[in-house]
């Protein structure tokens, strides 16, 4: 549920635009360490984790058909690490950067 609460606050922060919690997906899947892209979560993010590690997502497709995901990993830190992709692209960064 964190990560749905988290799109809907970021998307509303950077754009200005109310998304409600009923038009973001969800999906929640554990991974084996060697099936995650190390593009997408670095190694030193998960080499501690036990397996398999479980990973939270929440997406949302804007009028302008522009798809956002975020993706959570807990790994024992206070907030978990978190991946955030626009059009299937890794943004780097995404809630720091204006518009």
């Amino acid at each position: 549920m964190k990560t749905i609460i988290r799109i809907s606050d970021v998307l509303f922060k950077k754009y200005g635009y109310y998304v409600p919690i009923s038009e973001i997906g969800y999906e929640s899947h554990e991974f084996y360490a060697e099936e995650i892209d190390e593009a997408l979560v670095p190694k030193y993010v998960i080499e501690h984790l036990a397996e398999p590690i479980t990973t939270e997502s929440a997406s949302y497709t804007d009028a302008n058909g522009d798809y956002y995901l975020v993706m959570h990993i807990e790994t024992g830190e206070v907030e978990p690490y978190e991946v955030w992709m626009i059009n299937d692209e890794i943004i780097p960064n995404f809630t720091e950067m204006g518009e």
